[in-house]
């Protein structure tokens, strides 16, 4: 293979169980394996994900299909908005959708009636982050209307912090956990108290133990990443810091070991020159594979256990290194994200060089690229 990851699966489970051992005991753990597992492999981390958790969360039909092509028999719970003509394949099979419009609801009831099965949904209350959601002005509405469907169950509620990992400041989270509870008082009074509740996604389950009601949704954290420098910190002060460990690792070779002189050019665009005679790596990546075109001239991979900068731009397949002083041959291993000998190169690294997060550099990593589940 010429660009592959890797993944440690059993890195994978002890991040996991980290998370369930600091929740009250008996709280489910919902693994959030949305956007292909965070970057990992959907088809690759999934049955390891089912082996582990309680709940499983997708974003689509097709991410949830993909688990049920898997083997997965725990509940999947889809995240995102799915279109109307995909609703009896969801009740059929026993997916839970997240409802917050009533024509999807309405569907929904229809398609239970028809398969002579419950539609299960999971109501999404919108408290503040102002993406999809229920408003609470709206909630009792939307409740009496739903009740009128036949088939459809209310067996989960929950919400999204708008502000939790990014700061040491609790205030808006604690208003809308406020407005939750409000919630789930209309629901009890509607006469729909909801068996599973969930609000606390990897930061919440870390920083505020009372977010966890029943489930706790892991995302990042399952991957061995903290949220944020501020969720780690925060975790520290308050004594729920855990051990985490990344699942993933990156991994490239040279394709070609070629001396360059100097004050000659390296890539499009002339933004390098050659200070000194040269040997560089030529790496078969680039930013269609994911490897950020923001990463020109500022990452470095591991070679040889060694730091190799980049040099000069990304291009579509293909990166630069310098890799005078390592004494690198064609075909050498590297490690783009991952350890080497006693480095390593963080993902949080390569987000801080793009002016981004860790989610993006992870979840846009090519889909395509071999997925090899084991231990790194």
């Amino acid at each position: 293979m010429l660009s592959w990851i890797e993944l440690d699966t059993d890195r994978f489970r002890r991040n996991i169980e980290a998370f369930r051992a600091i929740e009250p005991q008996g709280t489910l753990v919902m693994v959030v394996v949305k956007a292909n597992a965070y970057g990992h492999g959907l088809r690759a981390l999934g049955s390891a994900a089912a082996d582990v958790a309680d709940w499983l969360g997708v974003n689509s039909v097709e991410e949830a299909s993909a688990l049920t092509a898997l083997g997965v028999q725990k509940p999947i719970a889809i995240l995102g908005h799915s279109e109307l003509d995909r609703t009896e394949e969801i009740v059929r099979e026993g997916y839970r959708q997240v409802v917050y419009r009533l024509d999807v609801a309405k569907a929904l009831s229809e398609a239970g009636v028809r398969l002579g099965r419950p539609a299960r949904i999971h109501l999404k209350i919108e408290t503040g982050t102002n993406r999809q959601g229920i408003a609470l002005a709206e909630l009792k509405s939307f409740l009496a209307s739903i009740l009128q469907y036949p088939a459809l169950e209310v067996e989960g509620a929950y919400t999204h912090f708008a502000n939790i990992e990014d700061t040491l400041d609790p205030s808006f989270a604690q208003l809308q956990l406020k407005r939750f509870r409000e919630a789930l008082d209309m629901l009890s009074d509607a006469g729909r108290t909801p068996s599973v509740i969930h609000t606390a996604a990897t930061a919440g389950a870390l920083l505020y133990p009372e977010t966890a009601f029943g489930m706790i949704r892991l995302g990042i954290g399952a991957y061995g990443v903290w949220p944020s420098r501020e969720t780690q910190l925060a975790a520290r002060e308050r004594g729920r810091l855990i051990s985490l460990s990344p699942v993933l690792t990156w991994k490239t070779r040279i394709a070609q070991v070629k001396t360059v002189a100097a004050g000659d050019y390296v890539g499009y665009g002339l933004t390098y020159q050659a200070g000194r005679p040269l040997r560089i790596g030529i790496l078969p990546i680039g930013y269609y594979d994911g490897y950020d075109r923001k990463l020109s001239n500022c990452a470095r991979v591991l070679v040889r256990g060694q730091f190799a900068p980049v040099i000069g731009r990304i291009a579509m397949n293909m990166t630069m290194i310098d890799v005078t002083d390592i004494g690198a041959h064609d075909d050498d291993e590297v490690v783009l994200i991952g350890k080497q000998g006693g480095n390593e190169i963080r993902a949080e690294e390569m987000a801080e060089k793009c002016g981004t997060i860790a989610y993006e550099m992870l979840s846009r990593i090519n889909p395509l690229l071999p997925r090899v589940a084991g231990g790194v």
